[in-house]
């Protein structure tokens, strides 16, 4: 989840050529250095990551020596921060950079400095070191399983949160003076019958040429000047999104004991929700102000399936971002009740469909945003599905009908998740791809699980469905590994992913292979799995992939223990 994107500073054109030899003096001299580093390391982006990477690094050393000269300089101290951030986020950069927690730590730390330096009216800080603490949490519980990572990571988001309410809070608040100077100016241009929200539109536009925060260096012809953008009703929601996001992933992090922090959390979530967001998204169409978007804003929860646009010209709008982020916080807040035991697993799926339903209405001759939109929405629907499915198996997998429900609504997840896939060519990259059909083989994994479980053993269905789930787990991860290689190889994808996808795909053939054997032996011809030697050299991959399949009740840890012991030392 990137920062939100802010183009904060810029430079009038110089009238003659720049003295690249000689050293910085000025604070004005530091962001000039470091802008042309920056601007040279996006020439070799693309093709050759390596180059980039030094002139990037080169601009963080001018940032590292212009805040020795001028400690205070907030507009250093920013830019150094932001571009360490974008840095951790781009899959070209970042292998070039070194370990990703190391380095969002370092990122964290930059943040934090540039806050104590912000202007009171900053917000985009705030914002931004928000989104950076969500990101390392998140890195946290990739890192490692949930059960050692849990800590630390709460800890994370609970800040992050708790940053991202001040942010909309002080946001509320400014616009609520940018309206009410509004509705001053329309009645003192009530007889004039002047159109007040053009005048505005365009007082706007020239306040954003012409406004300036506090600088610490000094007036001149070529002065660097921070731009403040209008606040606007779309700029409101994307905060709220966020903070929405940030509750979605804290919320699983919490012991139902936690009931004080718990209900502070839920406060906030419920507050932007169910008022923020209606509110806003009604001003954006009453806003004399737009919000500017370029090519380089990510929009979107963040979410394991659907935290990643379309294809980078499917932009989703603000609205439909928080309205998404509104009902993915609603499906953690009814899966933590569920495991609080306030409600039945029934009341959990149904309520589930009745949060997705609208947002899931395939819309007639959509827009690419409605579009985007709408794969987005089935995404994440596919997510809470498979989420109700692991919570049952961690609160009742013994009921008949709580197994029935499972079962349902990991088929139903299977029917969401096709839709995303059959288009030919394919509407979404390689990187959204490889997510899906890591989850695709999960589900079929899943229900593969189901089926020898007590309530599973009895339904004939489910039994002789099993050689052709666990065939298609393998088939699906095998897809997700080729489409991880290809967004690798093109620089948007991680390795991990890949990675994850190669380590699955072993153990599906490895279960394969067992329930192969074992029909046979119940047919009388016997036999023992034998080791292939494809699945040699990938035992750190299989453990990492097997601590996420347990975890996530997708195997259990017997079936998970019989995959290693088949394995031995391969």
């Amino acid at each position: 989840m990137p920062p939100k994107h802010k183009d904060l500073l810029f430079k009038p054109k110089p009238k003659g050529k720049i003295n690249k030899a000689q050293d910085p003096q000025s604070e004005n001299d530091f962001l000039e250095a470091a802008d042309e580093h920056e601007q040279a390391a996006g020439k070799w982006r693309a093709g050759d990551a390596a180059k980039a990477t030094r002139f990037f690094n080169r601009a963080i050393e001018v940032y590292n020596e212009g805040l020795k000269r001028f400690p205070r300089s907030f507009d250093l101290a920013y830019n150094k921060a932001n571009l360490e951030y974008n840095l951790t986020q781009d899959m070209r950069i970042l292998p070039h950079l070194g370990p990703k927690i190391a380095l969002l730590e370092e990122t964290l730390e930059s943040h934090r400095a540039a806050m104590q330096l912000a202007p009171p009216t900053n917000t985009d800080i705030l914002f931004n070191t928000a989104q950076v603490l969500t990101s390392l949490a998140e890195a946290a519980l990739e890192a490692e399983t949930q059960q050692f990572s849990k800590v630390p990571a709460r800890t994370l988001l609970e800040e992050a949160t708790d940053l991202f309410a001040q942010c909309l809070l002080s946001q509320e608040k400014e616009y609520e003076k940018v309206e009410a100077e509004i509705a001053q100016a329309m009645k003192a241009q009530q007889e004039s019958g002047q159109d007040i929200h053009a005048q505005s539109s365009a007082s706007a536009h020239e306040d954003e040429g012409n406004m300036e925060t506090e600088s610490t260096g000094s007036s001149g012809p070529d002065e660097w000047a921070t731009v403040e953008e209008p606040l606007t009703p779309e700029t409101i929601l994307e905060t709220c999104t966020a903070h929405l996001g940030a509750l979605t992933a804290l919320l699983p992090l919490y012991d139902p004991a936690d009931t004080q922090a718990i209900q502070s959390k839920t406060h906030q979530g419920e507050y932007t929700a169910n008022k923020a967001i209606p509110v806003f998204i009604e001003r954006v169409q009453t806003s004399p102000f737009k919000k500017e978007h370029d090519d380089k804003s990510t929009a979107g929860p963040t979410l394991s399936l659907s935290s990643t646009p379309a294809s980078e010209e499917f932009e989703t709008s603000p609205k439909d971002d928080a309205l998404l982020a509104a009902a993915t916080f609603q499906a953690a807040s009814i899966e933590f009740q569920y495991r609080a035991a306030q409600l039945s697993a029934t009341q959990y799926a149904t309520t589930i469909e009745a949060i997705f339903s609208t947002l899931t209405s395939k819309p007639e001759s959509p827009s690419q945003q409605d579009q985007s939109a709408y794969l987005n929405a089935v995404s994440a629907y596919a997510d809470a599905l498979i989420d109700l499915a692991s919570a049952i198996s961690d609160i009742s997998p013994s009921v008949p009908t709580d197994a029935e429900i499972q079962w349902t609504s990991l088929t139903h997840a299977q029917k969401l998740l096709t839709s995303l896939t059959t288009s030919n060519p394919p509407i979404l990259p390689a990187s959204r791809l490889a997510d899906i059909f890591l989850a695709r083989g999960d589900i079929e994994l899943f229900r593969f699980h189901l089926s020898f479980t007590p309530v599973g053993a009895a339904k004939s269905a489910w039994v002789n469905s099993r050689a052709v789930l666990v065939a298609n787990a393998g088939v699906y991860y095998r897809g997700a590994r080729a489409y991880g290689d290809k967004a690798v190889a093109a620089g948007t994808g991680d390795a991990n992913v890949r990675d994850m996808a190669d380590g699955k795909a072993v153990v599906a053939e490895v279960l394969k292979e067992v329930h192969a054997t074992r029909a046979g032996a119940e047919g009388g011809a016997g036999g023992v799995v034998i080791v292939k030697d494809g699945w040699k050299g990938k035992g750190a991959k299989v453990k990492r992939a097997l601590e996420q399949l347990v975890e996530e009740g997708v195997l259990g840890r017997d079936e998970a223990e019989g995959v290693v012991g088949i394995l031995g030392e391969a």
